[in-house]
């Protein structure tokens, strides 16, 4: 009997022990804390037309969790895969936590060994629950095929406050085709018996459950990206504001496109944008926005894009100082730029330029944030994945009215000389017709320039689509009919678009011996860098076939090849481009 009662005594001691240890449990991991968890997550994401997966992570804090958020300083971080850290948004929203009293607080970035974290700073809370939401976005457009998008989806479980549990769920607007091993374990979500969506729920996840999954849906995707847009805001000493906008676009599509813009502009401004590209200017249609007092300009490119061709065009107008003008005080005159146009689309990489002319200091506030400018400088900003309300969101300049008055005085007196010189050649020249016969060449001269562009162009496409085919043989990925069937007719492309070259070179030449001959030299320099990339191709393809690299090395030389080489032909045509624009003009 007494082992029996020994036994009982020390069963009862361990249950007494268990339950004093959960009421004081409290482990600390990797910067986490948790004290019978009492935070719980709901995290959805919704991927939409355009590519764009927006986070949207409801979490409902008890009061436990709000006394471990106090130890933790009020910083609430949340793990991130730093490999996703370059795909994520930025907007006059996002990343961001929204409180729900309204208050909003930008989450920054934090950076460790192996994980980012994003952390806001959240007010001290003075009741025993709190509800928050914290909203991000991120972005994947190089993974398209066809009709295919890959996305690589960070799921995320890690807090620096162990949840009781997360909820994740992953949407899309097309179907699911398929998703890597790790997300294996998740539940498909049906919608017609297609699979739209993923979720799953876990219960005390550590930082260490964070994943990132990969997930292929189909999705039809016909648009330009925005690869680059560098903005140059300048005010000049005529007492005007000069917007130039250069962009960078990339058509993301399967089969070919010519429009590469669409920019949102108010309508009092749609009249007096103008965009070119190295050539001239480029066909526009403006058309109503659903948004009051707001225009659509569609731009269409000089010829059709083929999947991955890039292009670049020229955005430019200017506003009237006084339209602007917001108030004088302090001895300084402050202008309020607003719903400056932005192209309905994420860009990749933004760059801002903005000067004052003159020599003294100036300010700038942008997003509530106040910079100064000293001795006439230059404000630069930089951001990536940029969303078009960053793009229309409003800017205040002050500065000094007496750095300008110089120029107010020369732009009265170039404005009289201007207006007098009209006068008198309005009196005494003479309506002069141009001949025939100069009409006739000018047009040759532009029929001549148009078959060049045209035939560089199919040079260069066809050239791209050789090479690409050379690799997929390499890689047995084509059967011998296949392959055969298709470098003939690339080459028969290629032939074709060189004689027409070498045909219209001799023409202009006939009709402009000097600007012929420049085109002839931009040409043999641009002969010359094509002949270099592929003998690049080829001495890859010809390395593995005599097992010098491996299969897996030449996929990734091959793939990067094949995706930088059209890029550098594009920018060798550069010059010979410059050249056809003299001989227009």
């Amino acid at each position: 009997m007494q082992p029996c009662e020994k036994s009982r005594r020390m069963l009862i001691l361990l249950l007494a022990m268990t339950v004093v240890s959960n009421s004081f449990l409290m482990v600390k991991t990797s910067g986490q804390v948790y004290m019978q968890s009492d935070l719980y997550v709901y995290v959805r994401v919704n991927m939409d037309d355009n590519a764009i997966a927006i986070y949207n992570i409801n979490v409902t804090i008890g009061p436990r969790s709000i006394n471990a958020l106090s130890e933790a300083g009020w910083t609430l971080r949340i793990q991130f895969p730093k490999e996703m850290t370059q795909n994520l948004i930025a907007s006059t929203d996002m990343p961001m936590l929204f409180l729900s009293n309204g208050e909003k607080i930008p989450l920054y970035l934090e950076h460790e060994a192996d994980y980012d974290y994003l952390a806001a700073k959240i007010p001290p809370v003075e009741g025993d629950r709190l509800n928050a939401t914290v909203k991000i976005g991120l972005v994947q457009r190089w993974d398209m095929e066809g009709g295919s998008i890959g996305f690589n989806l960070p799921v995320l479980t890690g807090f620096n406050i162990i949840p009781e549990f997360v909820n994740f769920t992953f949407l899309t607007s097309g179907r699911i085709e398929s998703y890597s091993q790790y997300l294996l374990y998740f539940n498909p979500v049906y919608l017609n018996n297609t699979v739209i969506g993923l979720w799953n729920t876990y219960f005390r996840p550590t930082t260490v459950s964070n994943i990132t999954g990969r997930v292929v849906f189909s999705k039809t995707f016909e648009k330009c990206l925005i690869e680059n847009l560098s903005r140059e805001i300048t005010i000049t000493e005529q007492l005007q504001i000069s917007v130039i906008d250069r962009l960078k676009v990339r058509y993301a599509g399967s089969s070919s496109a010519v429009e590469i813009l669409k920019i949102s502009i108010p309508t009092s401004m749609s009249q007096g944008i103008k965009v070119r590209d190295a050539l001239g200017s480029l066909s526009t249609q403006s058309s109503a926005s659903s948004e009051a007092n707001m225009s659509i300009i569609t731009v269409n490119s000089r010829y059709p894009l083929n999947p991955g061709q890039e292009y670049e065009a020229t955005v430019e107008y200017n506003i009237p100082l006084k339209t602007v003008l917001t108030s004088a005080s302090e001895g300084l005159t402050t202008i309020r730029l607003k719903n400056l146009p932005n192209y309905t689309d994420i860009v990749n990489t933004y760059f801002l330029n903005v000067k004052v002319a003159g020599r003294q200091g100036w300010r700038i506030t942008m997003d509530s944030t106040t910079v100064s400018v000293e001795n006439g400088g230059t404000f630069f900003r930089n951001m990536s994945n940029v969303m078009p309300d960053i793009l229309a969101q409003p800017l205040e300049i002050s500065f000094h009215p007496a750095q300008l008055e110089a120029g107010r005085s020369i732009s009265i007196i170039l404005g009289l000389l201007t207006i007098f010189m009209l006068v008198v050649v309005d009196l005494f020249r003479e309506k002069a017709v141009k001949p025939v016969e100069e009409l006739r060449m000018e047009k040759e001269v532009e029929t001549f320039a148009d078959r060049l562009v045209e035939a560089l162009h199919e040079k260069i496409d066809y050239e791209s689509r050789l090479e690409e085919v050379k690799v997929k043989n390499a890689l047995g990925k084509l059967s011998s009919k296949e392959y055969k069937a298709s470098v003939e007719e690339y080459e028969r492309r290629v032939s074709g678009a060189e004689k027409r070259v070498l045909k219209t070179l001799e023409q202009i030449s006939l009709k402009n011996p000097k600007v012929g001959e420049e085109i002839k030299r931009s040409y043999a320099v641009f002969e010359e860098i094509d002949a270099d990339l592929k003998r690049m191709v080829d001495n890859t393809i010809e390395k593995f076939r005599g097992g010098r690299i491996t299969r897996s090395v030449f996929e990734n030389l091959s793939g990067k090849y094949l995706k930088d080489n059209r890029k550098r032909r594009e920018a060798a045509v550069e010059d010979v481009y410059r050249s056809i624009e003299r001989l227009r003009s």
